[in-house]
């Protein structure tokens, strides 16, 4: 590929995914870094109507590379979407936009793996609309590890601020304790630390792990998972890493983001693991809330995301934030 192209879904069509989308590349467009990459969007193209977005549609048969030259030689007085359309119709007693959406992460993650796309970005899905469309998973991140075949992927958010991992995801507060087991930590801790060498060039990563109960159990008085389970893989990979990477930890996460921000930039933990989803989300989200962006580690390409939901309550309304989905196509750019 001449100039890379990203390949982007915009999420569930009835959402503030298209309108973001839009507002994305209108912006990009004013952007001379942008000449340097293409976007292509897969998903429905009734939104994109309906917001009066100029279309460029790749036709059936037509290679990536053959319409990006062709989106080359169109008058560059406006942005346009350059769009592989879904399906109108969806299978017998499937939800038709959950269909598209699914129907476009699939068809987009085959356009990576083909390496006739260099990343994948997404957009806000409904998880429930996405089942009842016929896709049975709890979200984008298990649904990618399926289609790429990956055993296991770890999710992290980002920001200028922070990088935070999860080890466990969308799972009940009461289950997390259980899910717990050196296997799980491991993968989280080691598919950090891939990410932080081979993505972002850092040649002996800094990683804090959190523990799971308040205050780290305070000596087992309110848990033991510290001392039975986080500690033990902790001090193992502490020795089988020791050479790349400095790993440190449980740490109590009430007070290890506060000392993280306390300390100068170069003293800063490049990651931190964390046990469960909120523990980790509620700090990275409070400290850029807009420009944080969903990596999934773990995958054999990169994949991007926006850290919000749908929105159905303000979709249609011209007021979304597309500050998440710049964020996530140019970090997407940057990792490319």
């Amino acid at each position: 590929m001449n100039t890379p192209i990203l390949v982007l879904t915009p999420g569930d069509p009835d959402g503030i995914g298209p309108e973001i989308t839009w507002k994305a590349i209108c912006s990009l467009h004013r952007d001379p870094r942008a000449q340097s990459f293409d976007i292509l969007c897969v998903g429905a193209l009734g939104p994109f109507e309906r917001l009066n977005a100029p279309v460029h549609l790749l036709r059936p048969g037509q290679s990536l590379a053959e319409s990006a030259q062709k989106l080359k030689t169109l008058p560059l007085d406006q942005p346009r979407i350059w769009l592989m359309p879904a399906p109108t119709r969806a299978p017998a007693s499937r939800h038709l936009e959950g269909y598209q959406a699914g129907w476009a992460i699939e068809t987009a993650t085959q356009l990576v793996l083909r390496q006739e796309a260099a990343a994948l970005v997404t957009g806000p899905i409904s998880k429930e609309r996405l089942q009842k469309g016929g896709y049975p998973f709890p979200g984008h991140t298990e649904f990618l590890a399926h289609l790429c075949g990956a055993s296991g992927v770890t999710m992290m958010l980002a920001n200028d601020h922070l990088r935070v991992s999860l080890v466990t995801t969308h799972l009940a507060l009461k289950d997390v304790s259980a899910a717990l087991n050196p296997t799980v930590i491991r993968k989280a801790i080691i598919q950090t630390r891939e990410a932080l060498a081979k993505l972002w060039k850092i040649q002996r990563p800094r990683i804090a792990v959190t523990g799971l109960n308040p205050h780290c159990g305070e000596s087992g008085i309110f848990g033991r998972d510290e001392i039975d389970v986080i500690l033990p893989l902790i001090q193992e990979l502490q020795l089988e890493l020791r050479s790349d990477t400095e790993l440190l930890g449980p740490f109590p996460a009430d007070t290890l983001f506060a000392r993280q921000l306390d300390l100068p930039r170069t003293e800063r933990f490049d990651a931190v693991v964390c046990m469960y989803h909120d523990q980790g989300l509620i700090p990275v989200k409070l400290l850029d809330f807009h420009r944080t962006v969903n990596i999934t580690l773990g995958l054999p390409m990169i994949r991007t995301s926006v850290d919000h939901g749908v929105g159905f309550d303000i979709a249609g309304k011209g007021i979304a934030n597309p500050s998440s989905l710049q964020a996530a196509i140019e970090l997407a750019v940057r990792l490319t």
